[in-house]
C-alpha cells in the first residue's frame, strides 16, 4: 500500500508541476508522504509479499525512519521550483523499494531511483555544490558498478539472487565484499566516505538532513539483509576504520556541516556493530535516535544559513532564539551519548548486542572513539550559550518542530519502552 500511494502521487505532481504554484505542490507532496506514513502504519506487523517485493518487519521500520527524513527535507526547504519536491519524493520511493526486497537486481534499482534525484538535489545551488555533486556522482556509479559485479558473482556462487542465500568459498566471500561497498559507499562507512565531508558541506542544507537520514535508514535496511549469513573480517575492518577516522576527523573541524559529516562516518560505524548480531531491534532504535539528533542539527543549521555553517556563526544563538539554541544542545548530546537522552540508549543497545556476540577488540575500540567524540560535541553543543552575534530568522513552524522533535529526544531517553515493543517487529 505504501508502494503503491507514493508511486502515484510521483506520478500524479509530476503531470501538476507544470500546472500549479510550487507551494501548492509541497503541500501534495507533503500530504503523499503523510498518506504513505499512514499507510504504513495502518499495516504494521503485517507482512506482505508481492514477487520480490517484500513488507516485513525490516521495510516497515527502516521505511518509517526514511520516509520521516523525507516529510522534514520537504518542509524546511525554501524552494520556489517544484523540482525539488518531485526530487525528494521519487527518492522517497526508490528507499522504500530499497528497504523492501531481498532481490539483489531489485535492490539495485531502487538504489539508483534513489541516488539519482539525490545528485541532482546536491547540485541545486551552483559553484561548490556542482563541485560535490559531481563528487557524489562519480563515486556512486562506481559503488552501483560494484554493486551489480557483486550481485552477478553472488548469482554464480549461489544460484540464488536473493540476499541472504547461504553459501560459501572465495567466490561467495568476494560477491558479499563487492555488495558491501556498494552499501557502504551510501551509509558512509570508511573508507568509501570520501565524499561525505565536501558534499555535506556543498549541498543545501536540508538536502543534507534527508542524506543523513533517510538515505542511512534505506541503505542499513539493505545491509541487514545483505549481512544475515553472519560477521565477517571485512565488516570488522570497516567498522574499526569508521569509529577511528570519523571521530578523530571530527576532532579539528571548525565548520558544524562539515563536524557533522564526519560524525555520520562514526555513527556508521556504531551502527554496523548491529550487523553482527542481525539484531533489528537494537539497529533500528539507534537509527530512530540517530535520525532525530542528527535531523534536529540540521534542521537548526538550516534556520541558521542554507550554506557553510561555522561554529563561530553558531555562539550567541540562544541569546538570538532560546528554542534553537535548546534543540542544538539537546541534540549534539544525544549524538554523544548522554543520558538521559535517547542516544544513550542507542548507543547501549548496540554496545551491549556486541558484548552478548564477543566482539571486545570493536567494542572497547568504540567505547573509547564514543568517549573522544566528546571534545567536538559538547563543542557543537555549547557554542549556542557562548558570546557572539548568532544571525538566524527561524520561522514559527520550523522553530516549534524542533523543540518538539527535542523533547521527544529527551522523552525517548527517560522512556525508551514505548518503542522499542514496535521496533521488535524488525526481527521478524
Amino acid at each position: 500500500m505504501t508502494l503503491l500511494v507514493l508511486a502515484l502521487f510521483a506520478v500524479a505532481l509530476t503531470l501538476l508541476g507544470f500546472f500549479v504554484p510550487a507551494s501548492l505542490l509541497k503541500r501534495l507532496t507533503i500530504l503523499g508522504l503523510s498518506l504513505g506514513v499512514v499507510a504504513l502504519l495502518a499495516s504494521w506487523g503485517k507482512p506482505q509479499e508481492v514477487g520480490p517485493y517484500r513488507v516485513d518487519g525490516v521495510s516497515q521500520t527502516f521505511t518509517l525512519l526514511a520516509l520521516l527524513g523525507a516529510l522534514w527535507t520537504v518542509g524546511l526547504v525554501r524552494s520556489r521550483r517544484f523540482e525539488f519536491h518531485l526530487l525528494v519524493l521519487y527518492a522517497a520511493l526508490g528507499m522504500h523499494l530499497l528497504a523492501s526486497t531481498k532481490n539483489l537486481i531489485l535492490m539495485l534499482v531502487a538504489l539508483e531511483a534513489l541516488s539519482l534525484p539525490l545528485y541532482a538535489l546536491a547540485a541545486w545551488r551552483r559553484g561548490e555544490g556542482l563541485e560535490a555533486a559531481l563528487k557524489y556522482f562519480l563515486l556512486g556509479a562506481l559503488a552501483a558498478a560494484f554493486f551489480l559485479f557483486g550481485a552477478a558473482l553472488h548469482f554464480g556462487a549461489t544460484g540464488s539472487l536473493e540476499a541472504g542465500a547461504p553459501g560459501a568459498g572465495p567466490l561467495y566471500a568476494l560477491a558479499l565484499g563487492l555488495l558491501l561497498v556498494g552499501l557502504g559507499f551510501k551509509v558512509a562507512l570508511a573508507p568509501f566516505h570520501f565524499w561525505t565531508p565536501d558534499v555535506y558541506q556543498g549541498s543545501p542544507t536540508p538536502v543534507v538532513l534527508f542524506m543523513a537520514t533517510g538515505v542511512k535508514a534505506a541503505a542499513f535496511a539493505a545491509l541487514l539483509r545483505i549481512a544475515t549469513p553472519g560477521p565477517s573480517e571485512a565488516l570488522a575492518l570497516l567498522i574499526a576504520l569508521s569509529v577511528l577516522l570519523g571521530n578523530l576527523a571530527a576532532l579539528v573541524q571548525k565548520e558544524a556541516k562539515r563536524l557533522l559529516a564526519y560524525s555520520s562516518i562514526a555513527h556508521a560505524g556504531y551502527m554496523a556493530l548491529a550487523l553482527y548480531t542481525n539484531n533489528a531491534q537494537a539497529l533500528g532504535f539507534y537509527l530512530l535516535t540517530y535520525v532525530l539528533a542528527t535531523g534536529l542539527a540540521f534542521a537548526v543549521l538550516s534556520e541558521v544559513s542554507p550554506d557553510r555553517v561555522p561554529l563561530e556563526r553558531l555562539k550567541g544563538l540562544f541569546h538570538k532564539d532560546p528554542f534553537l539554541g535548546l534543540a542544538l544542545f539537546l541534540s549534539a548530546l544525544s549524538l554523544l551519548g548522554l543520558p538521559p537522552l535517547a542516544g544513550f540508549w542507542g548507543k547501549y543497545l548496540v554496545f551491549s548486542e556486541a558484548a552478548k556476540a564477543g566482539q571486545w577488540g570493536l567494542l572497547v575500540l568504540a567505547l573509547l572513539t564514543s568517549a573522544a567524540s566528546a571534545y567536538y560535541y559538547l563543542a557543537l553543543a555549547l557554542a549556542p550559550f557562548q558570546k557572539g552575534e548568532a544571525e538566524a530568522a527561524p520561522r514559527p513552524l520550523a522553530r516549534n518542530v524542533a523543540l518538539l522533535v527535542g523533547l521527544l529526544l529527551l522523552l525517548l531517553g527517560l522512556f525508551p519502552g514505548t518503542v522499542l515493543p514496535a521496533l521488535a517487529a524488525g526481527g521478524q
